[in-house]
């Protein structure tokens, strides 16, 4: 196992352990209807970004089958099947992972079956950063909202066996379910890689308010 793969499975075992996810199998289905969508804002149309040494980044748009929420992720990620993310995971494994080659940049979804009221986000994100402040640093925390729906969103750094790992998360309600939307990287790998995390974190968007 390859040295980023055992710190990210330890660091984000220990995070995704806080959260009670529904282990089910979730078709996701690669929206190939950018155009059908009518968004006219530019942060809908614009798929490429880039990390800091300019290396450009294709990404499309994804939504998890019979859910309305959007999110864009990298078109050279590959979605890690059932058996490879229990593997990646300790604990409560996210239902979605996708992975750079080297599987040291991810983006992880969960889509659990913990009830959680679209006005009970802010206070769950006050609650966990007090749970997670005890073993990482605390970046920055937001809380906005997205079209109707209020977000919740932590930047953290977790210390692992040899390394510190990136994380940016946001989190809400869908159906009165918690989802959460990870981006993380290596520590090494923050710098050049941030930039894309918060692009693809703030690409969510909901079709139906």
């Amino acid at each position: 196992m390859k040295k980023g793969n055992k710190t990210i499975k330890v660091v984000l075992g220990a995070i995704f352990a806080i959260i009670i996810s529904a282990c089910i199998i979730i078709q996701v289905v690669i929206s190939n209807e950018n155009k059908k969508l009518e968004k006219e804002s530019k942060k809908y149309e614009t798929l490429t970004t880039q990390t800091k040494s300019g290396e450009q980044i294709e990404t499309e748009y994804i939504h998890i089958e019979e859910n309305e929420f959007y999110v864009k992720i990298p078109k050279t990620f590959k979605q890690l099947d059932y058996e490879t993310i229990n593997k990646k995971y300790n604990g409560d494994v996210p239902n979605i992972v996708f992975s750079n080659d080297e599987t040291t940049v991810n983006i992880a979804i969960s889509i659990t079956q913990n009830e959680m009221k679209n006005e009970q986000i802010e206070t769950y994100k006050e609650y966990m950063e007090k749970i997670l402040k005890n073993n990482s640093e605390i970046i920055s925390s937001n809380y906005y909202k997205e079209e109707k729906h209020n977000i919740g969103q932590i930047k953290l750094m977790s210390q692992a066996v040899d390394t510190k790992i990136y994380n940016n998360m946001i989190f809400f309600s869908y159906n009165d379910k918690l989802v959460i939307i990870a981006f993380n990287c290596t520590e090494d790998l923050k710098e050049e890689w941030q930039n894309v995390g918060d692009f693809i974190t703030n690409s969510l968007f909901f079709k139906n308010n």
